[in-house]
């Protein structure tokens, strides 16, 4: 795997770390993804003319990840309102690589040497261990179970994904229909569920529209990546995003000290370079 792939997806963490973060800080998680979902819809409906749509064996996976996207969301929403971020993120996103590495083994024959499975162990021990740095509530438990499925839902949607940008040839045209799809089903849904004015404060509307265009740009770097390495190490150094997103609980959540990250962050940096190396 080259290092520029390496860098792309380290990048895809961070702004994934970011536009959630920017997420979890609406007070209405329901506003918050709508808006999100705004952001993807409009792009994606004005990139479709110019970018067009992908092959046709690529359309059952299209379809499939969608509906495990919508499953996504409403996960990682219940989660976000039921837990802290520094905890929740890094759960929803650790046990993913592990998942994702034994999906590409089984179902796209990608048999990892042993610097990445030593590298995706540490990923995997690093950003679960950053779950655990504080107490939790009765609260903050309930949202650990709804992290989980959020995570068991990004393993089985990266899997598909891999497979189905692969058949498509063109991560544009697949990103595109698939963005295109999740968001307007999306949003078709807060429609018939709240009306057209469930939202009113322009200050929100920007910060939730914002991260729903990071959120494609970030995606479609990993869906890139995805065509050129193994689907377990692109999960497992774009989840090195829970980093950035454990210091961005502490400093603007203020949801414990820095120093608890340390070790964990340190363990996530030595599966990075093994990573890197394989």
């Amino acid at each position: 795997m080259s290092l520029t792939i390496v860098f792309l997806v380290l990048l895809a963490g961070l702004i994934h770390a970011v536009w959630n973060a920017m997420a979890k800080g609406i007070s209405s998680q329901s506003t918050s993804f709508a808006l999100i979902n705004v952001g993807t819809a409009v792009v994606s409906w004005t990139a479709l003319p110019f970018i067009g749509v992908p092959r046709a064996a690529a359309w059952p996976f299209v379809l499939a990840s969608t509906a495990c996207h919508l499953g996504y969301q409403l996960f990682l929403m219940g989660s976000y309102e039921r837990a802290n971020f520094s905890r929740a993120y890094p759960i929803a996103r650790g046990v993913a690589p592990l998942l994702v590495s034994i999906g590409g083994l089984v179902f796209a024959s990608e048999h990892l040497n042993a610097e990445a499975i030593l590298g995706v162990f540490f990923v995997v021990v690093g950003v679960i261990s950053l779950a655990y740095v504080r107490n939790s509530s009765r609260l903050d438990r309930v949202g650990i179970y709804w992290a989980l499925a959020t995570g068991a839902a990004i393993a089985v949607y990266t899997v598909v994904d891999g497979l189905g940008v692969r058949r498509s040839h063109d991560t544009l045209r697949y990103a595109v229909a698939l963005f295109l799809l999740q968001s307007t089903i999306w949003l078709i849904a807060v429609v018939l569920r709240r009306g057209w004015r469930w939202t009113d404060n322009r200050s929100t509307i920007r910060i939730g529209v914002l991260a729903g265009l990071m959120s494609l740009v970030a995606y479609t770097v990993v869906l890139y990546a995805q065509t050129r390495a193994p689907l377990g190490v692109v999960s497992a150094l774009r989840e090195t995003g829970v980093v950035w997103a454990a210091a961005i609980g502490v400093v603007f959540f203020k949801e414990g000290r820095a120093r608890a990250i340390m070790v964990p962050a340190l363990i996530v940096v030595a599966g990075i370079a093994l990573l890197s190396l394989a």
